[in-house]
């Protein structure tokens, strides 16, 4: 006989980013010269203090299972670090330190929807939040274009009750305008939903004064809004597995039910190296790393303007360029980034994964000379598919 599976889980679709990359190294490892600009992770190595803070730990025997939501000492640095920087009282309590933000953000999702719920997702989208929302029951809903307010109220009345952002956004590394942010805020106000704000990139950015965000405009909505970070993309800690949230007493206590019956603690050694990075213990190695993807985006900016067949818009955070490729009307984007990587041995991952068919993001978050070779074999593939 065979088994029935769940069908909530068989209508999920796999991580296309992940799929790719994982294609990408075996290819590698096969013996193929592949570049990679399909990477959401930083290049570097792990700051020292941070990494030493780790070997301080295992060597003080701080090796057993901490509280499920974390330790107290990297709860408090999360609530005093996001107090100052949002200018709005956060407590230990508030905080769920979790394997990473896409942890998170799952505990947050399934502790506030019902089956049916319906939950707005602005496009390009994350890859996984769809997935996400789909999981806990719920539909996810997307606007015809990029989020503007008009449409947030609109979809309150036709029944959403929550709704995702990310910003800077992955995808397309776009930071919203302070007057586009306190619009969303202004709408949101004048509803009932509730906001999940995906902050991961949040110091990726390189424009003056940072992301605005919603919570700057509309501090009262800090009760129906939540916030998730970590130290995965700033202090290139993506092996380690941190990530927190910050919300409500409800909404935190809920998320951290979930994860207590689900992974219990994140690893102890990883939170005692996270607090080191919390705590501003690197932060002449956090600014070095700024400055370096800075340049490199300016790098792949440069050698992406001339080629006619990519439009773009320069990404102003985190360390992707999302590129429409305007030669093709018609274009399967993940069949395009199949046969790039089969023929050129290039990995860039397809707009359709983020809900935008026609496009591809590159990432920066690569070396110069990968980045060069990189956009070399891009133009190539492109002349030689549209003009041969």
């Amino acid at each position: 006989m065979l088994m029935n599976y769940s069908r909530t889980i068989m209508s999920l679709s796999p991580s296309a980013t992940l799929q790719l990359s994982a294609k990408a190294k075996e290819l590698k490892k096969s013996g193929r010269d592949i570049v990679s600009l399909s990477a959401g992770q930083p290049d570097f190595p792990t700051p020292a203090p941070i990494a030493e803070a780790g070997i301080d730990a295992i060597r003080e025997g701080k090796t057993g299972y901490t509280a499920s939501t974390g330790i107290p000492e990297l709860k408090e640095a999360v609530a005093r670090n996001y107090s100052a920087r949002r200018n709005i009282e956060w407590k230990a309590e508030n905080v769920v330190v979790s394997n990473g933000a896409k942890h998170g953000l799952v505990n947050l999702i399934r502790s506030a929807i019902n089956p049916g719920d319906r939950v707005l997702l602005p496009k390009p989208y994350w890859v996984s939040y769809p997935e996400m929302v789909k999981a806990s029951g719920g539909i996810p809903v997307y606007p015809k274009e990029s989020i503007n307010p008009e449409e947030i109220v609109t979809a309150a009345y036709q029944g959403a009750v929550g709704l995702l952002l990310n910003y800077p956004s992955n995808p397309s590394g776009c930071v919203p305008s302070e007057d586009e942010m306190k619009g969303i805020a202004d709408a949101i106000a004048d509803t009932d939903m509730w906001v999940i704000s995906d902050d991961i990139y949040e110091d990726l950015v390189y424009t003056e004064g940072g992301t605005p965000h919603i919570l700057d405009y509309r501090p009262e909505l800090k009760e129906r809004t939540a916030v998730v970070s970590g130290v995965s993309k700033t202090y290139s800690m993506t092996g380690w597995r941190i990530g927190y949230s910050l919300a409500n007493t409800e909404w935190s206590k809920l998320s951290g039910v979930l994860q207590a019956h689900s992974t219990s603690n994140p690893c102890s050694i990883s939170q005692w190296a996270a607090l080191a990075a919390v705590e501003g213990k690197a932060e002449s190695e956090k600014n070095e790393m700024h400055n370096s993807f800075r340049k490199r985006r300016d790098l792949m900016c440069s050698l992406l303007l001339d080629e006619k067949d990519l439009q773009f818009k320069r990404p102003e955070g985190a360390f992707y360029v999302f590129s429409r490729l305007t030669a093709d009307t018609e274009l399967d984007t993940e069949s395009f980034c199949s046969e790039l990587l089969e023929e050129e041995g290039l990995a860039v991952i397809p707009g359709s994964a983020f809900g935008a068919e026609g496009y591809i993001r590159l990432s920066f978050a690569a070396s110069d000379d990968d980045i060069r070779e990189g956009v070399k074999r891009l133009r190539r593939f492109l002349h030689r598919r549209y003009f041969a």
